[in-house]
């Protein structure tokens, strides 16, 4: 049994609860999107494998743990991008490709993403979706007057565009500028005549 070092069981609880879900984040992360057995979980954390179960009851269990967490990351580093972001539409539809790219590239979002459609019943989880609404919310805010098809799209991109830059890195900032054009793409445009109203 390992060695309690904080002051109460729960407090100890807490700390091997988040090492499981961590330990098992990397898992996923180094294995690019596939979903670590509980023994797995268990030999990298160094805890005997009857104890991960005190946190987590299955795969299914533990990837439904996962995406609530990292969806609430996902939203709070989303929303402080948002609040940074210029007004102007192509402007800010560009600060959205860089801070997807950021969750993507450099977090498990991608990764996260490709283990949930091996188990798609722990996305259909009632708290992921809550969690994911959230994100969504985000997303609309960030992007206003960009369709729901538009921007699944510049996601599923976005998404290619990591996992390129995955096996090439010196090609992400040329994938970047690809993004960037799709982006100003789908940036709705006022018609001519208000255009001409407007430069009067």
């Amino acid at each position: 049994m390992p060695k309690i070092t904080e002051t109460t069981v729960a407090e100890h609880r807490a700390v091997q609860h988040r090492a499981v879900l961590e330990a098992a984040e990397g898992l996923i992360i180094n294995n690019r999107g596939a979903v670590p057995t509980l023994a797995e979980v268990a030999a990298e954390v160094g805890l005997a494998r009857p104890s991960v179960y005190r946190y987590v009851s299955s795969q299914h269990d533990l990837l439904v743990q996962l995406l609530i967490q990292a969806t609430q990351l996902w939203n709070e580093q989303l929303e402080a991008a948002m609040k940074v972001a210029p007004p102007e539409p192509t402007k800010r539809l560009r600060a959205y490709v860089d801070a997807a790219l950021e969750l993507f590239v450099h977090g498990a979002h991608g990764h996260l993403m490709t283990a949930a459609q091996h188990f798609p019943r722990a996305f259909a989880d009632e708290e992921v979706q809550r969690s994911h609404d959230g994100f969504a919310s985000i997303v609309d805010a960030f992007c206003p007057g960009i369709s729901a098809v538009d921007i699944s799209l510049l996601n599923a991109a976005i998404l290619r565009a990591s996992e390129l830059a995955e096996r090439s890195p010196e090609q992400l900032d040329s994938a970047t500028q690809t993004l960037y054009a799709m982006a100003d793409a789908i940036v709705p445009h006022p018609p001519p005549r208000m255009r001409a109203d407007q430069d009067r």
